[in-house]
């Protein structure tokens, strides 16, 4: 715009004007730029005032406010006089104007829980007031292995357990008894039972059987044998999970033993054996151990009136033999290998089981030591005085 005006006056261009044009020209000028300088200005005086702002907030934060202080004036607490009964000792004390537990609080009396508090500790004190304290008593509890520290009021056992929420059960006991006073300990001892099963073995018994097909003297297994199962249950207590000695509860078979059955022969064949005396038949051999003896070294006083007779009530001589009756009978004909033919006509308290004293007479004695077979002769006596079993 500025160029369009000088261009369309050619006396502003023309160089070595006079004063006139001169003025005129810088009139124009400030015209022209009048626009510019005002929005200058305008951003400055802006500038200006945010700088202004800027500065009295700086200053403001910088600056700390002098506060006044104000002086505070504490007040003494009002104290009022109570009467203090604390579990049967009566003290008379000063205490603020508050509620009952905060006043004993305050005092160093502490309230535990189980104490009885009248008033009550929510209560305000007052003015002449009378305050009541009823310790609790302390008691330790030993329960179900862990101690539970109570205080009560209760004065018997049982008492203190309901309000400690303890229960008996079963055969459960206290120390000392649910009706005893109190104590500053109280155990209670739970009981409780229970069962095991011992098993022991039951030998199996022996037992004969007679078997017909079997010769006299042989043995057979009729029956093996096995043990039975006998089982015991037995009650065991425990006291506070304490084994204690158990107690027989009942008893029983399990499984019943298995007798072991032995057959022995029953058969009786005859054989002959060829002897001095000639052929003998027999229809039993047995094993014994000889021994002899005569009428003077049988034992019997020489004035006894049976000395020199056998028990059968005969002179003792050559041909007469003591057995144990018990195997083979007094009256039974035998042959005796080195001995000869020989009956059984006498006993000896000496002579058991398989042993077979051979008489002589005084002068013919004959001293045996020997280990023989002796064979029964024919005949065959009755069954039933038979002794089939030899031990």
């Amino acid at each position: 715009m500025a160029r369009a005006i000088v261009g369309s006056n050619p006396t502003l261009s023309a160089p070595g004007g006079n004063h006139e044009n001169g003025s005129a020209h810088s009139l124009v000028f400030r015209e022209a730029m009048s626009p510019y300088i005002s929005r200058a200005v305008t951003k400055l005086i802006l500038l200006s005032v945010v700088l202004t702002v800027w500065l009295c907030a700086c200053t403001s934060a910088a600056s700390p406010k002098l506060v006044t202080p104000t002086e505070s004036v504490a007040t003494a607490p009002v104290l009022l006089p109570v009467s203090l009964l604390d579990d049967g000792k009566r003290e008379e004390l000063q205490l603020p104007a508050a509620t009952v537990g905060q006043a004993l609080a305050q005092a160093g009396r502490a309230v535990y829980v189980g104490d009885r508090v009248d008033p009550p500790l929510d209560a305000l004190v007052r003015d002449g007031m009378s305050i009541e304290i009823v310790r609790a008593r302390a008691v330790l509890i030993h329960v179900d292995g862990r101690e539970l520290a109570f205080r009560t009021h209760q004065k018997q056992v049982a008492g203190v357990l309901a309000d400690a929420g303890v229960t008996l059960t079963g055969r459960d006991f206290t120390r000392p008894p649910l009706s005893a006073p109190v104590e500053d300990e109280i155990r209670v001892v739970r009981m409780a039972e229970r069962y095991r099963v011992d098993y022991e073995p039951v030998p199996f018994d022996k037992q004969w059987q007679g078997v017909a097909d079997l010769e006299i003297d042989q043995t057979r297994m009729v029956q093996a044998g096995q043990n039975g199962l006998l089982a015991r249950r037995v009650r065991v207590p425990l006291q506070d999970g304490v084994v204690g000695e158990g107690a027989l509860a009942d008893e029983w078979v399990q499984n019943p033993p298995v007798s072991r059955i032995l057959g022995y022969g029953m058969s009786i064949p005859i054989r002959i054996i060829d002897t001095p005396y000639g052929p003998v038949e027999y229809w039993r051999a047995v094993p014994m151990s000889a021994t002899s003896y005569s009428p003077s070294r049988a034992g019997t006083p020489l004035n006894a009136p049976w000395f020199g007779f056998t028990r059968s009530g005969k002179v003792l001589k050559q041909g007469m033999v003591a057995t144990d009756t018990r195997l083979i009978p007094l009256g039974t004909r035998l042959y005796v290998p080195g001995y000869g033919l020989a009956t059984v006509e006498d006993t000896g308290s000496g002579v058991r089981g398989r042993m077979i004293d051979l008489g002589y007479e005084d002068h013919n004695f004959r001293s045996w030591r020997a280990y023989l077979t002796v064979y029964l002769r024919t005949p065959v006596p009755p069954s039933d005085q038979i002794t089939w079993i030899l031990p």
